[in-house]
């Protein structure tokens, strides 16, 4: 027996308790067992009671009494002390063989690693410890355990990527692999679009987009050199072109869109395919942003019946104004930058201003004053022209209010966006605001466009008499710029005709624009309507008007829009020989 006391050492448990002979104190003192069994041999004495503290499990045998855990321990020491080696050593496998695992990508070699490293973390110990050499695993396997998870989240992962790598409907790379593709690429990008690809595909069996897609990509590959084309969704398709190439990319996009001329055959059917392309040759901005402007490019070769178009830098802070303006635009009504200018009109008959029209005005505390025409149209373009058109109506009706308290006429006149026309809340919009200032409906005159009048359904026209039936006044604007007819005029429950500036602006050196003019006065008379002359810009123009009898005039030579304060004095010092 070898051994220091008070040396901790490893039992071996694979020595079978069955098989260490033992004899009972109570045989010995009944006499039913002989003291010569014990002679010659090493004794333990101790208890087998099963009390608390007593008893301990035993791997693979189950509990025991101490006495027979210290018989066992005194086993291991006759064979020779065990050798014991710590924890480092199949740690040290371990660590090893992991690392080697998180460097290996092909199938083979990882299967191969995964079955080697449980093996060496716990094969080899077992192996040890019949040698009576012994080891400490638990570290081993928490890092074995560890680095096989962490191997099969990567493998999950590597396969979750690669299936969003890959459009579901045909199995091409999609746009996903673009953007990894060209993360760091210098080649130009090109962008197609099918514009009528939703259609197509609507029209095929559903199994037959497939195939549909095969042909694009075929025809585009054929056209490209064959470069790798990855499909997005609604029929977007996107390459990278080397950069050595892209000075020719017109003569290669002239080459594909004669390709597209000829309609691809799908499942017996004939589809005609109507494509424009988009270039980015900037390769400074990332593929996200490059991606964008040759969608952009393929949009505007696409509204300008073009094949292809390149993206233009210059317009990328234009571009960012426009997406950015409609979300400044609710917080600038919120904050005054909107406002509302008044332009004076002038009662031709009597010389007097008889009322004003609002126009909205936004000047931005960067940008300064904005186009409104630019604002207006996205703000009705995006649906956001009912907050937009209730701020100018609510000032506009607050300004004509004070001014009718002193028991002079002043109308106020508020342009209505053909988007509003129907709509289940203009009408409510319009009796609230003016009960909330007190102005009687007859002073309120809302202009609608010529061509937007005669677009409206049925249901839009009687929307116009249920706002005339309040009271107030209906103005076609821009007039003669359309192709109005007698009965839609006779329809139409307008009480004024508001003659277009271009007309007006002719008026002296034109003999067919004061033939029209004149006749659109006498018109308008025959029908019980007024008729507003807008442009007048010189007295000479004013004369004319009013020996036709137009009933009133708008335009820079009566005054110019301008803020509210700025109307209240012109009206305290305008006089009718101004306009005279």
């Amino acid at each position: 027996m070898t051994g220091k006391p008070g040396e901790a050492f490893p039992i071996d448990y694979a020595v079978r308790l069955k098989s260490l002979p033992y004899v009972s104190a109570g045989e010995v003192l009944d006499r039913r067992a002989s003291l010569d069994q014990l002679r010659g041999r090493d004794v333990i004495i101790g208890t087998n009671a099963t009390g608390i503290g007593n008893r301990y499990a035993v791997p693979g045998q189950g509990p025991s009494a101490s006495v027979f855990v210290t018989a066992l321990a005194a086993e291991t020491l006759l064979d020779g002390a065990p050798v014991t080696y710590g924890w480092w050593v199949p740690f040290l496998v371990a660590f090893l063989t992991s690392a080697l695992l998180m460097r290996v990508s092909r199938t083979q070699l990882v299967l191969g690693m995964i079955a080697t490293l449980p093996v060496c973390a716990v094969g080899l110990p077992l192996l040890l410890e019949s040698l009576g050499r012994y080891a400490d695993i638990m570290p081993a396997l928490v890092l074995m355990l560890g680095a096989m998870g962490h191997h099969a989240w990567k493998l999950h992962r590597q396969t979750f990527d690669e299936r969003g790598m890959v459009n579901e409907v045909s199995g091409q790379p999609n746009l996903n692999a673009l953007r990894a593709a060209g993360l760091d690429s210098q080649d130009g990008l090109i962008a197609a679009r099918i514009h009528n690809y939703a259609e197509a595909a609507t029209a095929l069996p559903s199994a037959a987009e497939k195939e549909l897609v095969d042909q694009i990509i075929m025809r585009l590959t054929l056209g490209n050199g064959g470069c790798k084309v990855y499909q997005g969704d609604e029929g977007i398709f996107m390459w990278l072109m080397p950069a050595a190439g892209i000075n020719n990319v017109g003569d290669q996009l002239a080459g594909l869109s004669a390709i597209f001329r000829s309609p691809a055959n799908v499942s017996g059917r004939l589809i005609d395919l109507n494509i424009a392309f988009g270039v980015d040759a900037d390769p400074g901005r990332t593929i996200q942003s490059r991606m964008s402007s040759a969608l952009l490019a393929c949009q505007e070769a696409q509204n300008a019946g073009e094949h292809w178009r390149v993206y233009d830098p210059t317009k990328l802070e234009a571009t960012e104004w426009r997406v950015s303006m409609l979300g400044e635009l609710d917080a600038a009504i919120d904050n005054g930058e909107v406002w509302v200018a008044f332009q004076p009109k002038l009662d031709l008959l009597s010389g007097e201003i008889c009322g004003a029209e609002a126009l909205v005005r936004w000047t931005h505390p960067e940008k300064g004053p904005i186009n409104p025409e630019e604002f207006i149209t996205a703000a009705e373009r995006h649906d956001r022209i009912e907050k937009l058109t209730d701020h100018v109506l609510n000032r506009a009706v607050q300004v004509a209010a004070k001014l009718n308290s002193n028991g002079q006429r002043f109308d106020m006149a508020v342009n209505l966006s053909p988007r509003l026309i129907g709509h289940a809340n203009l009408k409510p919009m319009v009796i609230q605001t003016l009960r909330r200032h007190g102005l009687p409906a007859e002073r309120l005159i809302l202009e609608i466009t010529e061509t937007a009048a005669m677009s409206s359904a049925d249901a839009a026209m009687q929307e116009l008499k249920d706002l005339r039936s309040l009271g107030l006044q209906l103005s076609i604007d821009d007039y003669g710029t359309g192709f109005s007819t007698l009965d839609y005029l006779k329809r139409c429950p307008a009480t004024e005709l508001k003659i277009d500036r271009s007309f007006v602006k002719m008026l002296v050196t034109s003999r067919s624009d004061r033939i029209m003019v004149n006749s659109t006065i006498e018109l308008a008379h025959s029908l019980g309507e007024e008729v507003v002359a807008e442009g007048v810009e010189d007295s000479e123009t004013l004369q004319l008007l009013a020996q036709m009898g137009c009933d009133k005039a708008q335009g820079y030579l009566i005054g110019r829009p301008m803020p509210y304060e700025a109307l209240i004095d012109y009206l305290a010092s305008y006089s009718p020989a101004k306009a005279a």
